[in-house]
């Protein structure tokens, strides 16, 4: 008896050890390393504790948790979507709109780019680099392009150069839209010809149409972005509203150049009209932005009226206003010639109307078995006289 529980004491022993420690070690052995960039669209990707990823990690829309101990060697972008971060990032960390929550063990070793998303970060929690709160970059469209200024002495050669600067910047921008217009009236003259025919057809309707979609648009777009899961949807409505904003002005340049050259004897092709047309539409424009008061005012105003066009046109695939066909109806069947009724055959006193016209010796020609009786009796008879 004492010799069988010496043998069974280290069996059991053993497996209590075993089987206390084992789901210890398990958990010990760290997770997997991901290799590579990780994108996640509208949906929810975990970091797990002690793991790493290597690259970038971009969330559309989605949901991203980086647990304690979890480490991103690329940079994080966050665009309408939610993450949670409890473990360390090396790059940077740009969020455009969503949610972003740096917890008290989070570590941002780069800098933290926000632009309308919302960004909370407790106490503990690190960033290494700079807070952005807006864009690192901004358009401007109406300045010169920059270049590196020399010092000049003489404040009015200054003034001299800038001038001649812009203005020279101002020159290569209309050229550039001319240029344009003629590429489109090349490659899309059907289309181009139907949005130019509804701004002479009727252009007040297309401005009041621009107009409405010009305020109606931008809003739709920016609740789509608000919504985070329609961001993509929201800047490609920003990226067609700006084509079609292009394509209406090269057409109303088109028209503007084909009632220029209507009454010429020269004939130009429809690209070159357009160049020409969109050369002089653009070069006004240009010169009233210089004027005080009335700015870009008026290019604002005649730009209605291509986007209008291109809004009823359906960007130049129908007619506005719709060409109604004609009704056809079929030509009646020619009428068939009534037949007369039938006509007997005349008498010899129709004939012979007048009988002092009436020559004896034409009656001896006649065979009186040929005649019909009726002629016959009336022959035989005698007349009255």
């Amino acid at each position: 008896m004492i010799k069988t529980r010496n043998f069974l004491l280290p069996i059991l022993l053993f497996v209590l050890f075993f089987g206390l420690t084992s789901p210890v070690l398990a958990q010990t052995d760290p997770p997997p390393t991901i290799q590579g960039d990780k994108v996640v669209v509208g949906q929810t990707f975990i970091l797990k504790e002690d793991q790493t990823l290597n690259g970038d990690l971009v969330v559309i829309g989605g949901t991203a948790i980086l647990k304690t101990n979890a480490n991103v060697t690329g940079d994080v972008v966050l665009i309408g979507g939610v993450m949670d971060v409890f473990g360390k990032v090396n790059g940077d960390v740009t969020a455009l709109g969503g949610s972003l929550d740096l917890m008290d063990t989070a570590l941002i070793s780069g800098s933290l780019i926000n632009f309308g998303s919302t960004v909370s970060q407790q106490e503990g929690a690190t960033i290494q680099g700079q807070q952005i709160a807006n864009l690192p970059f901004s358009f401007n469209f109406n300045e010169a392009p920059l270049v590196e200024q020399v010092p000049v002495p003489n404040v009015t050669v200054q003034k001299v150069g800038g001038f001649i600067g812009t203005l020279l910047w101002a020159i290569v921008q209309v050229l550039a839209v001319a240029a344009l217009a003629i590429l489109v009236l090349l490659l899309f003259p059907k289309p181009t010809e139907r949005v130019s025919s509804a701004l002479a057809n009727q252009p007040f309707v297309n401005w009041g149409i621009g107009l409405l979609t010009a305020f109606a648009a931008p809003i739709a777009f920016v609740v789509m972005i608000i919504t985070l899961i329609l961001i993509p949807l929201g800047l490609i409505g920003f990226l067609v509203l700006g084509f079609a904003l292009l394509y209406g002005w090269i057409s109303l340049g088109y028209e503007i150049g084909r009632r220029l050259l209507k009454g010429s004897t020269t004939e130009l092709s429809p690209a070159l009209v357009a160049g020409l047309g969109t050369l002089i539409l653009t070069a006004i424009a240009r010169l009233a932005a210089v004027i005080p008061c009335v700015g870009w005012t008026v290019g604002a105003v005649l730009a209605l009226f291509g986007l209008g066009a291109v809004v009823l046109t359906r960007a130049g695939t129908r007619n506005y206003p719709p060409v109604v066909e004609a009704l056809y109806h079929p030509a009646p069947p020619p009428t068939q010639p009534t037949r007369s009724p039938m006509v007997t055959e005349p008498k010899l006193a129709d004939i012979l109307a007048d009988e002092e016209d009436f020559d004896p010796e034409l009656e001896d020609e006649f065979d009186n078995d040929d005649l019909p009786s009726e002629i016959n009796e009336n022959k035989n008879k005698p007349s009255e006289e």
